[in-house]
């Protein structure tokens, strides 16, 4: 059969805007949630005292557990339960965690005023694990079902697009949310940080909350989607193990896995680290902080409407990605070699955007065409079991950040427990170090090696991502024959 000649996708949708709204506000409450695990590592070093070698160590075990839970999970829902006829597979998983999963934001960041990282790092390290290991457990039952309704209800191009209109802005909009408003309750507190970090993550937790209750109208499974998990090929299942050799002989899932893992360390590093630049190059106070991962992300929205104009008149979802990649290495370098706070100022608004394709594309136009490549080779129509398993992979290398500032700070002479500048220069001096080589150190991570590292990925998908437009909507059709 040549599908690829005589399938063409519909430009319709028989979902509300209200429905891609309300399903998007779900983004907004997980990416809100991760963007304020993104002061964890500055929160546990620098308010708690637990050296950086510490923190990346328990990054590392609870990725382990996060490892094992993410396709035991995945594989678990991708089944028909008593009540998935009336309300569907997935929905009623994520009404179940979203509750525990918020909460857990505020146990993280919560750690009691008893425990001491730098005199009691072994009651640091278990608070800080367990935290983390709850938030995972909620987080993936929550996480997995959402990314998967998002694959079955729009399933087109067409309502791809049109999704991403909506998910896109509000993305950013967590971003900024998450980002800038921390900074301003880290001191809301007078000389109690520890008190002020708690009162933040309550107060965002609340927050995302919010937006995910507002998701759930959108995340709704309707007749036509439960109906599909009743087709004759939808209720048959592969154990776990051969559906992770299929995933991983399956090259464009390899591709999009190596993509992923830079991707990911990249952003990680560029958000993790902006705080030690205004805390300990620029010496600037939380405003500045504000403003300069304010205007980065004012310039991913403005840059939002541009890139999916570009990747519809090009009509070649892998060349507007590399484009959006190779751009994004170019803006990040930039960053390491700043002389004060107007260049990086610049600087990070041109980043925005740049970063603004790799926004637009990753989660809601490329991600889901690897995962029906995927479904199409194993025949089976276990999407749930398949975001597991790449989460699993990813997150099996997701400490590598952790890892770098860790080996960065104690290469360059940075020490633990200090949370301004003034504090880090006595303390670096008292041990006989150098503050310029701490400072060269935060300087390299937050330009030349997240750079380095997304250059990488981009060049792997440039050079080995096997779905072109043709084997897009080839295997749409393949999905649709099989009642997936």
């Amino acid at each position: 059969m040549n599908e690829t000649s005589t399938f063409t996708e519909s430009l319709e949708t028989r979902h509300s805007r209200w429905t891609f709204l309300s399903n998007a506000f779900g983004l907004l409450c997980s990416t809100l949630i991760g963007a304020i695990q993104g002061f964890t590592l500055f929160y546990y070093e620098a308010v708690v005292g637990l050296d950086a070698t510490i923190v990346a160590i328990a990054m590392f075990l609870f990725l382990v557990y996060n490892a094992v839970n993410d396709p035991i999970f995945g594989f678990l829902i991708d089944r028909n339960l008593r009540f998935t006829r009336k309300w569907g597979r997935r929905f009623p998983w994520i009404v179940i965690g979203i509750v525990p999963w918020v909460f857990s934001v505020f146990l993280l960041f919560s750690v009691p005023n008893t425990i001491d990282g730098s005199t009691n790092p072994g009651a640091a390290f278990g608070w800080l694990l367990l935290t983390l290991a709850l938030l995972d457990t909620f987080g993936t039952l929550v996480n997995i079902n959402y990314k998967t309704i998002q694959i079955e209800k729009f399933r087109t191009e067409y309502e791809r697009n049109r999704f991403t209109k909506y998910y896109a802005p509000l993305d950013i909009l967590a971003i900024i949310l998450g980002m800038l408003l921390p900074p301003l309750f880290t001191d809301m507190i007078p000389g109690d940080a520890r008190a002020s970090y708690s009162m933040m993550a309550a107060i965002l937790a609340v927050i995302a909350l919010i937006f995910g209750i507002l998701s759930l109208p959108g995340n709704r499974e309707d007749k036509i989607m439960i109906d599909r998990h009743y087709s004759p090929e939808s209720v048959k299942r592969m154990n776990f193990f051969k559906a992770f050799k299929e995933a991983i002989k399956t090259k464009s899932f390899v591709v999009w896995f190596i993509f992923g893992i830079c991707n990911g360390i990249w952003i990680a590093l560029v958000v993790t680290n902006m705080l030690y630049i205004t805390t300990f190059v620029l010496q600037v106070g939380g405003d500045m902080f504000l403003v300069i991962l304010g205007l980065n992300l004012v310039g991913t929205l403005i840059s939002i409407p541009i890139w999916l104009r570009y990747i519809r008149k090009t009509n070649n979802n892998k060349k507007a990605f590399v484009v959006a990649g190779l751009l994004s290495c170019v803006a990040t370098f930039p960053l390491t070699f700043f002389q004060g706070l107007i260049d990086i100022i610049i600087m990070a608004f041109i980043l925005g955007l740049a970063q603004g394709g790799l926004n637009s594309y990753i989660y809601t136009i490329v991600g889901p065409s690897v995962t029906e490549d995927v479904i199409v080779k194993m025949g089976k129509n276990q999407k749930g079991v398949l975001l597991g398993i790449s989460a699993m992979l990813l997150r099996l290398v997701a400490y590598i950040d952790e890892f770098i500032i860790a080996v960065v700070h104690d290469t360059t002479g940075f020490i633990a427990g200090n949370d301004n500048y003034a504090d880090m220069l006595a303390a670096v001096t008292l041990a006989g170090g150098d503050i310029n080589l701490v400072l060269i150190g935060i300087r390299l991570i937050q330009g030349v090696i997240p750079g380095v590292v997304l250059l990488i990925g981009v060049l792997v998908f440039w050079k080995f991502f096997p779905i072109t437009q043709e084997k897009l909507l080839s295997n749409k059709a393949k999905m649709k024959e099989l009642g997936f």
